[in-house]
Parts: structure tokens; C-alpha cells; sequence
């Protein structure tokens, strides 16, 4: 089986495997197709997930439509075809009405997707070759220069005269270590010299490139930029799952409570605009959500287990965020025993105003309005702020697991689909 073919058995599969799901879910297709004699179709739109404002690109009009038949009361995929002309607005549309023209035939719209999808793409399946090499001058009394030296065989490494070398970023008190011990017979590291490496290694930091390599020949998925983020994110999940369970034990547990929030925080902050990414890659190159349809619907689905109506939320990538954002805000920023805004009645007290300023100039506000005796006094007083309380069960977070696998194993099926594509387009180069 060539790629081309792998690509169309692939997206089969997935629909066939979407079909069964929004079936199970919605008794209308059952109903359309169960002891009749004709077939439905069902168009699948092109996304799942709510566009934010994070997301630049028109969703793809590039839409599946699959044949719905019915063996007994088991629900399968029949016929898989493209649509470029039916509207939608849901995530999927079942039509008994006469099939559609203008349909593109699914391995016409492949072999037509697989034309157009340009080389850009790709550098997601980039292999990573490591750290470059990079040199820093710098002024101290006896350092001259750091080095960013990936081929090194220790962690810091002296190479000649005032030059030092480390092998990748580590902290900066242990590269002020191995250098106050080298020059210890001139009475170590002088306050100009730390001065100088501090600065130096600052831009040594700044300045490190990853090295990437765009593929020509044979993939290997686990060093490549999008294998290795899958790879983390496996890991993520896992130690996630550990804390959770630690949390399932014991609700009272604040240090496993933590640790899930830490996770979830650092998921949502580095995964939502991954997942973002995703959404556009789908809308300017649709052959690449047909082949991960199941997995994108996997995800919807997740989101949408999670307890947002406890919450008054939707299923919006924002709207999750901002969930997990505020639950941890509360829990690591919450240190003075308030829950709510304070209100201190002032009524009763002195508190005189000395002046009333109309009239500034426009766009100006310091001095604006009413000046109080003590206006200093009142000014530090109102710096006080509070963390944001949105109170997050622990349902949530249990439901938070399935989407954090979710979105895993999408990073994963977008990887094994870009490998597909990379190599069928290399089949018809060799043509």
C-alpha cells in the first residue's frame, strides 16, 4: 500500500470511527438509517473547537461527507467523499436529502491537498540536531570569554586561558563554582569578574539556538520539534495522573492540590496556543484534520466532560484557560485571609477632604477629582488587591486528565499524518 493509500485508509477509519460516536450521541442518525432502505450522509465540519481571537485563519470550507448506513443497529461509514460547497455551523449536519454535487472524490481531494501543501509544514517533522555553538566576549579581570560548546564532555569545562565553556544552560551559581575554583590560586572570582560573567552568561542565554533540520529523506518521530513536544506532553500527563491520584486519596492534601494546579497551569499556558496552532493548520490545509478527525473529535468531547455549567463557562479554549489561570492564581497567590473585597465604613471617622480638581487637562488623570487629608495614606491603602476566587471542584480536575491525554495523543496523530504526507509527497517527486 502506497502513502496516497495509507492516507485514504487513515481518514476511513477516523470518520468511520467519528460516524459511531456522533451516532451513540445524537438517536437522529440512528433514526435516519436503522430499517430504512436509503443512506444518510453526514457532513463533519472542519473544526470542533471554538475560535478565539488566538486564531488568525478563515475555517477551511473542505468538508467531509460521509455515508451513514446501518447493519442491524450498529452505525457505520459507508462512502467518503469531499464537500467544498455545503454550509455548516454545527459540528455536524445529517442530510437525507438527495447527496450533494460537486462532490470531490476522496482520493482526487487528497492528491489535491497533497499539491498544494508547500514546504512550511514540515518544519513541525524537523529533526533536532541540538545546540549551536555561540561565543561571548566579555570584560573581566580574568574571564574573557563564555562559550556555548554542545560538544564538551562535562557540564563546564575550562578550554584555554580566560575562556570557559558549558556544554547547555545550567544556573549560573554552579558556572560561578567550577570558575571560582579554577581561579582560586589568584584568590577566585573578583567582583568585577562576577559582574562580567553574570552579564555575559545573560546574553549567552539569550542568544542559544536549538538547531533544526528540515526533513529530505526518512523521518524518525521522536526527534523530530512536534515528536518531542508529544513526547513531553505524554510526560506531563503522567506525572499530572500521579498528582491527581495523590489528590483522589486525600481531598485535604494542599500539596497535591498544587501540584495538579502547577501541571494544569503549565499545560493550559503551553498547550492552549499548541492546540491553537492546530486549528489553523486544519483551516489552511484540511488533509490534515480529515486524517486526525477522530482524534479532534476526541478532544472536543473531553472539553466538553468537563463541568463548565457548574461554572457558567463554554467549551472555549479562553474560557478553560482562564479557569485554570484563576484556580491557580488563587491557590499560589492567596496569602491574606480574605476572600472578598474589603469595605471599611468611613462615616464616622475624619477623613476631610481638602481639595476638589476640575477641569485638567484631557488625557491627564493624576490629580483628577478629590483630594483627601490623609490622600497618601488612602493611596497606599487601595494598593491592596486579592487573587480572583473561582472555585474549582475536584471533578474538574479529574475531568481535566481525559483532556490533557486528549490533546496528546492529537499532538501524536498530527505527527504520524505530517510523516504520511512528507513521505507521499517524496513518492511523487521520485516519479
Amino acid at each position: 500500500m502506497d502513502t496516497s493509500d495509507q492516507l485514504e485508509a487513515k481518514i476511513k477509519i477516523a470518520a468511520d470511527a467519528v460516524v459511531k460516536s456522533m451516532a451513540a450521541g445524537d438517536d437522529s442518525i440512528a433514526t435516519a438509517v436503522v430499517g430504512r432502505n436509503t443512506n444518510a450522509h453526514l457532513l463533519i465540519n472542519s473544526s470542533f473547537l471554538f475560535r478565539d481571537a488566538s486564531v488568525k485563519t478563515t475555517q477551511s470550507p473542505r468538508r467531509l461527507l460521509v455515508q451513514v448506513t446501518a447493519s442491524g443497529q450498529h452505525i457505520r461509514a459507508g462512502t467518503v467523499a469531499v464537500s467544498d460547497d455545503e454550509t455548516i455551523t454545527k459540528n455536524f449536519k445529517l442530510i437525507t436529502r438527495q447527496v450533494p454535487t460537486g462532490l470531490v472524490a476522496l482520493d482526487d481531494a487528497i492528491q489535491q491537498e497533497i499539491r498544494v501543501m508547500g514546504d512550511l509544514l514540515f518544519i513541525l517533522i524537523g529533526t533536532i540536531k541540538g545546540l549551536r555553538r555561540h561565543s561571548q566576549t566579555i570584560k573581566g579581570d580574568n574571564v574573557q570569554e563564555l562559550r556555548l560548546d554542545p560538544s564538551i564532555s562535562s557540564a563546564v569545562q575550562k578550554a584555554e586561558g580566560g575562556i570557559y565553556c558549558v556544554r547547555s544552560i545550567l544556573p549560573i551559581d554552579e558556572l560561578f563554582d567550577f570558575i571560582n575554583h579554577d581561579l582560586r590560586e589568584v584568590g577566585g572570582l573578583s567582583d568585577k569578574d562576577r559582574v562580567a560573567v553574570r552579564n555575559g552568561y545573560d546574553e549567552v542565554m539569550d542568544s542559544a539556538i536549538t538547531e533544526v533540520t528540515v526533513p529530505t529523506g526518512e523521518v524518525r518521530r521522536g526527534e523530530t520539534v512536534l515528536g518531542k513536544i508529544a513526547s513531553s506532553m505524554r510526560s506531563q500527563a503522567t506525572e499530572y495522573a500521579t498528582a491527581l491520584e495523590a489528590l483522589r486519596r486525600t481531598p485535604e492534601d494542599q500539596q497535591a492540590l498544587h501540584e495538579v494546579l502547577r501541571i494544569a497551569y503549565n499545560f493550559s499556558v503551553d498547550v492552549i496556543p499548541l492546540l491553537s496552532l492546530f486549528v489553523s493548520i486544519c483551516d489552511l490545509k484540511p488533509l490534515v484534520f480529515w486524517c486526525t478527525v477522530k482524534e479532534q473529535w476526541a478532544l472536543r468531547q473531553a472539553f466538553a466532560a468537563l463541568p463548565w455549567a457548574s461554572l457558567g463557562r463554554k467549551e472555549k479554549l479562553e474560557e478553560y484557560r482562564a479557569i485554570v489561570s484563576q484556580a491557580r492564581s488563587h491557590a499560589f497567590h492567596h496569602v491574606l485571609p480574605f476572600d472578598t473585597t474589603v469595605e471599611v465604613d468611613l462615616s464616622m471617622l475624619d477623613v476631610r477632604a481638602e481639595t476638589i480638581r476640575l477641569f485638567v487637562p484631557f488625557g491627564k488623570k493624576e490629580g483628577r477629582g478629590v483630594h483627601l487629608k490623609d490622600q497618601k495614606l488612602a493611596d497606599v491603602l487601595a494598593e491592596f488587591t486579592r487573587a480572583k476566587e473561582r472555585p474549582v471542584s475536584n471533578a474538574f480536575w479529574d475531568a481535566n486528565l481525559a483532556v490533557m491525554k486528549a490533546a496528546g495523543k492529537l499532538a501524536e496523530e498530527v505527527l504520524a499524518t505530517l510523516v504520511l504526507v512528507h513521505d507521499a509527497r517524496r513518492s511523487v517527486s521520485n516519479r
